[in-house]
């Protein structure tokens, strides 16, 4: 009576818990079309939002992959359709919502079918994870990834206080540095919590789940910002060439940011895999001794 009591509870509480993933992700979504709003409806000329919308249009994608994700979780559940279609629904909703906030913002610019297409698609995208045959990797991957960018945000909220402290002298060379040794920082504290995160969701499931399923949780936040990434950087291919055609100064910069933003990718990926790593080797019991 027991084990089947407690089954109950692991599967309601595996039914819940994606809908509070859900929530999350979707205020993440929300905070930043928000921040994107503030930064571009301020542009003084046509050029300086393109150039703006062309520079956050990545940090777009990867909250609406995020939240897509996790609707395409919660949609699985509630719609009887295949799997990959379901998710897909849940996440294209997403991605139509992200859509219409980017557009109240970037609505006169060049190439704005485009951009509102690409962060459509992410969305959808994002709900086809849902596919996958452990569903509840995918949310505790969400969870993780949902933390990690919020770190993110804090850390470019309070970012001109961080430079100081990471060495920052107001040359231009120690800002350089100062700001460097802060994106690693971020990049490494990120995937650590995402990887924290992506375990505790896990364990508090109450499934017993095969280890290897406990790192590529933690992987899945870096794994969804290095899809975000490339989105991102076919969707703002039409805004760059724009700028590169009034400003060539202003377009490498808006280039260098996606080797950066492969290098968080990709930092993220593999400190969180190896932090749930560790995490659920120090949970397995060793075989007692004869």
């Amino acid at each position: 009576m027991s084990t089947v009591s407690s089954e109950v509870s692991a599967t309601e509480h595996g039914q819940r818990r994606p809908v509070t993933v859900v929530a999350v992700a979707l205020v993440l979504l929300a905070l930043t079309l928000w921040s994107t709003y503030s930064v571009i409806a301020n542009a003084a000329s046509d050029f300086l939002t393109t150039t703006l919308a062309a520079l956050v249009l990545p940090s777009v994608l990867l909250a609406t992959i995020l939240a897509g994700a996790a609707a395409g979780v919660l949609a699985v559940g509630l719609l009887p359709w295949r799997a990959v279609l379901a998710g897909a629904a849940g996440g294209l909703a997403v991605g139509l919502v992200a859509m219409a906030g980017t557009l109240i913002a970037y609505h006169h610019g060049p190439a704005v079918p485009y951009v509102a297409a690409v962060i459509a698609v992410t969305g959808a995208l994002g709900g086809a994870t849902a596919a996958l045959r452990h569903v509840v990797v995918v949310t505790a991957g969400v969870a993780g990834g949902v933390a990690a960018t919020a770190l993110g945000l804090v850390a470019a909220y309070f970012q001109n206080d961080l430079v100081d402290l990471f060495g920052n002298q107001e040359t231009v060379g120690t800002m350089a540095e100062a700001a460097s040794r802060l994106q690693l920082t971020t990049s490494v504290l990120s995937g650590v919590l995402a990887g924290v995160v992506a375990f505790a969701y896990l364990r508090r499931t109450g499934l017993a789940l095969p280890w290897p399923l406990y790192p590529a949780a933690g992987a899945a936040a870096g794994v969804l910002t290095l899809v975000a990434t490339l989105l991102g950087w076919l969707g703002r291919l039409p805004l760059t060439e724009i700028v590169e055609d009034y400003s060539e100064f202003d377009a490498q910069i808006i280039y260098s940011r996606l080797p950066e933003q492969i290098n968080h990718g990709m930092i993220v990926l593999f400190a969180g895999a190896f932090v749930a790593m560790i995490l659920v080797g120090r949970t397995m019991r060793r075989p007692a001794k004869e």
